[in-house]
């Protein structure tokens, strides 16, 4: 167990997956998705809420905005949330600049300028828990806290080195597999067949995101098919590439916003040996850890996820 000050272990209350609340499902999304242009590519985000709180989401590798489907509702009720596919990441196409952690950073800043969001919590996961810390440090009068979640990730330098050597046998077996299953099938889209397909059958499923996903059976065949539906991505290989042996935590002593860590309890790809990476921080920091969850913390166990962020956000005053 990391030896992080403020960690609590959160006892999940909701069913795996399935929460307690319908939420995102009885929402028209297409009419939420915009599109904005940043150096003349164009990026892709969701505009859900109004008023109140503001909100920025950020996916990970491989992922895209729908990651966040189980908690864009429930953050929408305190005010506006935006969730955007990073360049080069779902229907956002490839940055002219090449992609970089500042990159990442920047572009949801241009974004956050470009609606008009001042303040806004920034919620980043896996990948996107560096590109928070990138966020907080460059453009501090944007960011009220950040909530880096399984982002204490390892950014494919020990993965993509020990391929090559012996040490691999001391890596995560999901870590290794999860790379180089993003890295095998970066630009090459899953076809829509082949997607419902293994949303649909079980077995499929468990072979499919068992890197991920504590228990990939109890998922939903439509949510399920939302992370299938993210392999492939363009950025991935380039991604993986410029950011490789990086450090996750770099910046995180110049991070003065409040910080709330995330993490699943068997999350093999930010395990809780590296969270203490995060106490290097001097700003206000809170730890959670909810229990018998994987990678996606916010779609395995979103109600336990809701109300841990929810509850930081009430500390968080004016």
């Amino acid at each position: 167990m990391s030896a992080l000050p403020n960690l609590r272990t959160v006892v999940y209350a909701d069913d795996y997956a399935r929460p307690a609340s319908p939420g995102w499902r009885g929402i028209d999304w297409v009419a939420r998705e915009r599109d904005f242009s940043l150096h003349g590519r164009r990026v892709h985000y969701v505009d859900h809420g109004s008023g109140g709180e503001a909100f920025v989401l950020v996916h990970g590798m491989g992922g895209r905005w729908q990651h966040w489907l189980e908690n864009i509702p429930a953050l929408a009720r305190r005010g506006r949330v935006v969730a955007l596919d990073l360049p080069g990441f779902g229907r956002s196409e490839a940055p002219r600049s090449g992609y970089s952690l500042d990159g990442f950073a920047d572009a949801a800043a241009a974004l956050c300028h470009e609606l008009g969001l001042r303040r806004a919590v920034f919620l980043g996961h896996s990948l996107g828990g560096p590109v928070a810390i990138r966020f907080a440090v460059r453009h501090p009068e944007l960011v009220r806290a950040i909530v880096p979640v399984a982002g204490a990730v390892d950014l494919f330098g020990d993965v993509l080195s020990g391929l090559r050597m012996p040490k691999v046998a001391r890596i995560s077996p999901r870590t290794v597999t999860s790379t180089v299953f993003e890295v095998l099938t970066a630009g090459l889209p899953v076809p829509a067949l082949l997607r419902h397909r293994v949303a649909a059958a079980p077995r499929l499923r468990r072979l499919v995101l068992w890197p991920y996903l504590n228990d990939p059976v109890r998922v939903p065949p439509d949510l399920a098919s939302v992370l299938v539906d993210g392999a492939g991505a363009r950025g991935v290989l380039p991604t993986a590439r410029a950011l490789a042996g990086a450090d996750a935590f770099a910046g995180i002593t110049r991070v003065r916003c409040p910080v709330l860590v995330v993490n699943g309890d068997r999350d093999p790809i930010s395990p809780l040996s590296r969270l203490d990476g995060f106490a290097r921080t001097t700003a206000p920091l809170e730890a959670a850890v909810i229990e018998h969850t994987g990678h996606l913390p916010m779609l395995e166990r979103p109600d336990a996820f809701n109300a841990v962020v929810g509850r930081f956000l009430d500390t968080l005053g004016d």
